[in-house]
């Protein structure tokens, strides 16, 4: 017998309160009335009664009561116990983390995890809980806390292989809420995984408390050969009118040994195009092209794939082609001089991607009909034309059209339409005396912009400028670019849906020498495209991805997305239209109702191409980055952890006892005292 708490024995003293009541007790006497006291002789009292102790059955009562009542508060345990309890460990809760990501497709990695989840649930005593936890990317919790082995197991068995990431973080992060939360001595997280390096990058905040034990089950292996192709590449080019795409694969082998001869092949909406054969060196990476094909509007659908190994899910590759998208633009100037857009019009005929086709139109052939299929209207120094005032402009720009209005000499803009100009016009500003005048100050946050932000993209303070227009804005409207003096030289505003911008000089070369600098060409590709709202359409997304559907929603239909496995939901034009994208393969976009007529909207998803590289860690390196300390040899052998003596008094209780045996016997004291004090009364 050992007590936690020994120094509450320091309370049997107050064993020796019932004695000094039974040696003090008080003597009842007679009174015996005497007419005088004078002829009495005085004799001293001594009560022999109060030097002897009485009823001694209820003193022994009375002292056991208090000293079970402080041994209660001593809190004892056998030490006996605590060798079984130790040798137990105690109950136990167990949090399994089963890898389930792409990786675990490696032969048959998924199948020895989930026989290592079912071997360790198998493993639970009759005290024990377990909690089920899959993860890849992210992590879910299939079950917790239960001891039905048999519930468990079925969620093990309804587990899957998915085409998610490898991340540790956050299944390490829910096992430790999870056991958080647990009474459990013995507290106990099992991950099973192939260990992937790539899912650990040392930066996660996880750390394990000292009752948290990390056990790891590795089903990996040290040598994992593995090709895979991780990218594809376009390149466009036209032929009779018609254009023309050629497909190069990259093939990387992770591998000690070369791959040679192997065989990689080009599929076109479902249908084989083209085989050749590639040879890889050890731990390298090579690329192959094929023969080019036709592009036929909207979209087609391609697949490259190479060779065969154990991770199958790597060695395809989806992708989804698009012909090259056109920006239309009008350009509108004076008409009577032939140069006025002459560098405007150069520059948007070398644009390839995108492509954009310009319209050159004098501002009095200008009709609110040559709005209709523009995406960008350019005002070239200029005033706002007859055919299109009157809120036909305005229109187009809230419908999402763009405006790009360049205030040279001639330009002027009525009062009344000054809600569609980011600026009024003010006075020309001469600065031919001396160098001339700069752009000083570019805003690179702005998307139109941003291309400039890195270095050696474009110097716009050599650019000379003479002469410029003041622009007067309002605090609403965004300046984008200034001149050396402080004057606003690009303004923008939003208008509905569309956007327009302000350009303060001429983009010729009447008032500047911009048009003689490099950065021109891009300068103009990239305010054109940002007013279009152009964005390259993407070939390929990546499994784990949000993408926003509204634009295909269009405000108008509900959608109907078809997953690669044939899973359908229903998209409304109410909804946000986000989809993350969980599966590898292609996914279908349709509008609901005509799921056999309409041709589908595509979306190309591959795996995280970190995926493919299996390079393995060690599992003692991410137990001790988590848990602060590497593996004992105690827990590399599964033995039980040691248990402390407030565990082992806990889960023995003995106090219970002690107390209810203290309090039993105080009741029978009570009712004895009682039945002794009324027996003396009729004495």
């Amino acid at each position: 017998m050992a007590f936690l708490a020994p120094l509450f024995f320091v309370g049997l003293t107050a064993i020796a309160i019932p004695i000094v009541v039974h040696l003090i007790q008080r003597e009842r006497k007679r009174v015996i009335e005497f007419p005088s006291l004078m002829f009495v002789q005085k004799i001293p009292y001594q009560s022999v009664r109060r030097r002897r102790i009485r009823h001694r059955p209820l003193l022994a009562m009375r002292a056991l009561a208090i000293a079970l009542m402080v041994g209660a508060f001593a809190r004892p345990f056998l030490r006996e116990g605590a060798a079984a309890i130790a040798a137990a460990g105690g109950n136990r809760d167990v949090v399994v983390l089963l890898d389930q990501s792409a990786s675990m497709g490696y032969a048959d990695r998924f199948d020895r995890a989930k026989e290592a989840a079912r071997t360790v649930i198998n493993g639970l005593g009759a005290g024990d809980k377990a909690s089920l936890v899959l993860f890849g990317r992210n992590a879910e919790e299939s079950i917790r806390a239960t001891s039905d082995r048999g519930r468990l197991e079925a969620a093990l068995s309804t587990a899957k292989l998915t085409a998610g990431a490898t991340r540790y973080g956050p299944a390490l992060k829910l096992a430790e809420s999870i056991l958080l939360q647990s009474e459990a001595p013995r507290r106990e997280v099992v991950l099973v995984s192939d260990f992937q390096r790539t899912g650990w990058s040392g930066s996660e905040d996880v750390r394990f408390g000292d009752r948290i034990r990390l056990v790891p089950l590795s089903v990996g292996d040290r040598a994992a050969p593995n090709l895979s192709v991780p990218s594809v590449t376009f390149a466009r080019g036209t032929f009779s009118g018609e254009e023309r795409i050629t497909v190069t694969a990259g093939v990387s082998n992770r591998a000690s040994d070369a791959a040679t001869n192997v065989p990689v092949s080009l599929e076109i909406d479902g249908r084989p195009l083209e085989t050749k054969t590639v040879s890889v060196a050890a731990n390298a990476s090579s690329s192959i092209s094929f023969a080019p094909f036709t592009l036929a509007p909207p979209a087609m659908r391609g697949l490259a794939k190479a060779g065969s190994d154990p991770l199958v899910a790597d060695n395809s590759f989806h992708f989804v082609i698009t012909p090259e998208k056109t920006i239309t633009v009008l350009v509108v100037d004076a008409g009577d001089r032939s140069d006025s857009s002459f560098y405007l019009l150069k520059a948007l005929g070398v644009g390839t991607a995108p492509a954009f086709k310009a319209e050159n139109v004098p501002i009095g052939r200008v009709t609110s009909a040559m709005l209709e299929n523009r995406s960008v209207v350019i005002l070239n120094d200029v005033t706002l034309p007859p055919g299109i005032a009157g809120g036909a402009l305005k229109r187009f720009v809230e419908q999402g059209g763009g405006l790009l209005f360049v205030a040279g000499e001639r330009a002027s803009w009525p009062q009344n339409e000054a809600d569609v100009l980011p600026a009024q016009l003010g006075t020309k500003i001469d600065r031919l005396s001396g160098r001339g005048g700069t752009i000083g100050y570019l805003d690179y946050s702005h998307p139109a912009l941003e291309v400039f932000k890195a270095p050696r993209s474009g110097d716009f303070s050599a650019t000379r400028v003479m002469f410029y227009r003041k622009l007067e804005f309002g605090s609403t409207d965004r300046v984008l670019a200034r001149f050396d003096d402080g004057v606003a030289a690009a303004v923008e505003r939003r208008v509905g849906n569309g956007r327009a911008i302000v350009f303060g000089t001429s983009l010729d070369d009447s008032w500047n020498d911009l048009v003689r600098k490099p950065i021109y060409l891009p300068l103009v590709h990239q305010l054109v495209k940002y007013l279009a709202r152009y964005e390259s359409p993407a070939s390929w997304q990546t499994v784990g991805q949000v993408v926003d559907l509204s634009a295909l929603l269009n405000g108008r239909a509900e959608r109907v997305v078809i997953t690669p496995t044939g899973e359908r939901r229903t998209i409304s034009a109410s909804e946000p239209g986000l989809l993350e994208l969980v599966e590898q393969g292609q996914y279908e976009i349709r509008p609901a109702g005509s799921l056999n007529t309409a041709r589908p909207d595509r979306l190309a998803v591959n795996l995280d191409p970190a995926e493919s590289d299996l390079t393995p860690m060690d599992p003692p390196e991410l137990v001790a980055a988590v848990t602060g300390h590497a593996i004992d040899a105690v827990a590399a052998s599964g033995a039980p952890p040691d248990v402390s003596i407030e565990e082992v008094e806990k889960q023995q209780g003995l106090w219970w006892y002690l107390l209810f045996a203290g309090l039993l016997l105080l009741a029978a004291e009570l009712v004895l005292s009682n039945q002794l004090t009324r027996h003396e009364r009729f004495l």
